[in-house]
């Protein structure tokens, strides 16, 4: 009877310091949830062996009106560590989040880099990360979110990526973009977009036809569940 109590006793301190523990680990959320990451109460900024930089990029690639040519700073990470002039650009087309999260969660790039001997490029989102247009107030109205959409995305890489072959003296460097989910995305619709700049694209997990009357909603969810 005694053993039987000591072992309830100890099950219950086991459990108990079992859910304290659980308790104590971080959640951590990946999308817009990326540059919120804190420890300690402060932002936890990943260690990337990456140089950031900041393009100068209009905000209206496709308009006329003065405020078209409103300028933006957009950042952009650069490893030229296994780099030449000549050889390939790889570029990851940066999706809804801090660019550095992405850059610290592509080891892919990084692996193939130096067979290929490839300039790796990350470029940040338009209205993510530091790379807002409006600053503190891009978000304010759907006058200002109005710019936030893939065509205008799309439009900055493929202006970034001609400014910096050209800035390099490296033209002939063959570009490939690569992307996953959203990113996967827009790396499938630059390749279709602007075949003059890239050669070619590798989308991950990139649900492209994942629209209304292309594919179901549901899609994904019936592949997935189990069926009765």
């Amino acid at each position: 009877m005694e053993l039987s109590s000591f072992s309830s006793i100890f099950l219950l301190f086991l459990f108990a310091f079992t859910l304290a523990e659980v308790g104590s680990v971080p959640t951590y959320f990946p999308g817009i949830y990326q540059s919120s990451l804190k420890k300690n109460g402060k932002t936890v900024k990943p260690e990337i062996p990456f140089r950031s930089h900041y393009f100068p990029q209009v905000l209206d690639h496709f308009t006329f009106q003065p405020k078209s040519y409103k300028i933006f700073y957009q950042k952009y990470l650069i490893n030229s560590q296994y780099w030449h002039k000549g050889a390939p650009i790889f570029v990851y087309t940066g999706n809804e989040g801090d660019i550095d999260w992405f850059a610290d969660n592509t080891g892919f790039m990084l692996d193939i880099a130096p067979k290929f001997h490839a300039l790796l490029v990350f470029i940040e989102h338009r209205f993510y990360g530091e790379s807002m247009p409006f600053g503190k107030h891009s978000y304010r109205s759907a006058k200002t979110l109005g710019y936030l959409n893939s065509q205008q995305a799309l439009a900055d890489y493929a202006v970034l990526i001609r400014s910096l072959k050209h800035n390099l003296s490296s033209e002939a460097s063959p570009v490939v973009v690569f992307g996953g989910s959203y990113g996967g995305m827009l790396a499938a619709w630059f390749r279709l977009k602007y075949p003059h700049i890239a050669i070619g694209a590798l989308a991950s997990s990139a649900p492209i036809l994942q629209f209304d009357d292309i594919t179901p909603w549901s899609s994904f969810y019936d592949a997935v569940s189990p069926r009765l």
